[in-house]
C-alpha cells in the first residue's frame, strides 16, 4: 500500500446491477496509506465523505450503501472523488481518539498528493457532513458549493440530552449514546463525536456558495429501543437541526426524502445526485470557466 497514487482513466462505465469496478488506488501519506478513486472529467471535482464507519472498499457490494450509483451517475458530468478514511475498508488505520480535524487533515493531504486539484463540490453524509464543513472552513477558497446529505449538526447531542430522563445505571444503553456520542473505542475509525461537534461548531457559514441540505423522511426517524416519547421527541429535534443547517448558506435549498432513512443514498439516490448536480451546475454558472 506504499506505492504512489496514479489516476484511474475517466469513464468507466457503472454496470446496471450497481457494482463498481475494482479500481481503487493508494496515496502514501508518509506514516500510513489511505484508498481513494476517482472518475469522470471536468471541474468542480465532487468530493464525498461518508458517514461514521462506513467504507466503500472496491464497490463490490451489491448495494455498497448507495454510494455507487450516486458515483456512477455524477461521473458522467464531472469528476468524482471518494475514499475510505483512516482505519476503514483497506486504508491504514490511525492513532484514535480522532476528531474531524484529523480527518479534514487526512482528506487534505490526500488531494494534494493525489494532485486531486481544486475546485471542490463537497458532500457529506452524516459525520461526514461535520468533516465537509470544517474543509470549506479551512479551505474557503477551494469550495464552490457544498450538499449535506442528513449530515450530523453540532448540537445534536446537546438537543438530544434536554429530553432523556436522568441518566441511571439500569438505563437502555442507547439512551446513554444519544447525548455523549458513540464511544470512539466502539467505531472502526475511532471518531471523538463531542470533540468534532466543537470543532465544527466554531466555522463560519459559506456565505452564499451553493447548498443542499437533504434529509430523511421524519417517518423513517425511528431508533430502534427508544420509547416512543422519546422517539417522537428526537424526530422533531432532528428536523429543526436540519433546518438549522440552511443557515450555512444565503443560496442554501432543502430536500425532505418521501420515505428514506439516513441512509438517503442508499433508499433515494436519486435526491441524492440531483442534488449533487444542481451543486455543480450552479457553482459552473457562478465561474463559467470551471468545466
Amino acid at each position: 500500500m506504499q506505492h504512489p497514487a496514479t489516476f484511474p482513466q475517466s469513464g468507466v462505465p457503472v454496470p446496471a446491477d450497481g457494482h463498481m469496478p475494482n479500481t481503487f488506488e493508494t496515496v502514501n501519506l508518509g506514516d500510513r496509506a489511505l484508498r481513494y478513486i476517482c472518475r469522470g472529467e471536468g471541474s468542480p471535482t465532487v468530493v464525498v465523505d461518508q458517514g461514521m464507519s462506513i467504507e466503500h472498499g472496491s464497490f463490490a457490494q451489491p448495494i455498497s450503501v448507495g454510494w455507487a450509483k450516486v458515483f456512477g451517475e455524477i461521473q458522467k458530468t464531472t469528476r468524482i472523488c471518494m475514499h475510505d478514511r483512516a482505519g476503514l475498508g483497506s486504508s491504514d488505520k490511525a492513532a484514535t481518539p480522532r476528531t474531524s480535524q484529523d480527518m479534514v487533515k487526512d482528506l487534505r493531504s490526500l488531494l494534494r498528493r493525489a494532485q486531486i486539484a481544486p475546485p471542490y463540490v463537497l458532500v457529506g453524509h452524516s459525520i461526514g457532513g461535520c468533516n465537509v464543513r470544517l474543509f470549506a472552513n479551512q479551505n474557503p477558497e477551494e469550495v464552490l458549493g457544498m450538499v449535506l446529505v442528513d449530515s450530523s449538526h453540532p448540537n445534536q447531542w446537546q438537543r438530544f440530552a434536554e429530553f432523556l430522563p436522568p441518566e441511571s445505571p439500569n438505563e437502555l444503553p442507547i439512551l446513554r449514546t444519544l447525548p455523549h456520542g458513540t464511544d470512539p473505542s466502539f467505531l472502526s475509525d475511532g471518531i471523538d463525536i463531542r470533540a468534532s461537534a466543537e470543532q465544527v461548531r466554531a466555522t463560519h457559514t459559506l456565505g452564499t456558495k451553493p447548498l443542499v441540505v437533504l434529509t430523511q423522511s421524519p417517518r423513517a426517524l425511528r431508533p430502534p429501543g427508544l420509547p416512543p416519547d422519546i422517539s417522537d421527541k428526537m424526530r422533531i429535534a432532528w428536523a429543526e437541526l436540519q433546518v438549522d443547517l440552511l443557515n450555512l448558506s444565503a443560496n442554501g435549498s432543502h430536500v425532505i426524502a418521501s420515505h428514506a432513512g439516513h441512509l438517503i443514498q442508499l433508499d433515494e439516490p436519486q435526491l441524492v445526485i440531483d442534488a449533487i448536480l444542481k451543486v455543480v451546475h450552479e457553482a459552473r454558472a457562478k465561474r463559467p470557466y470551471v468545466h
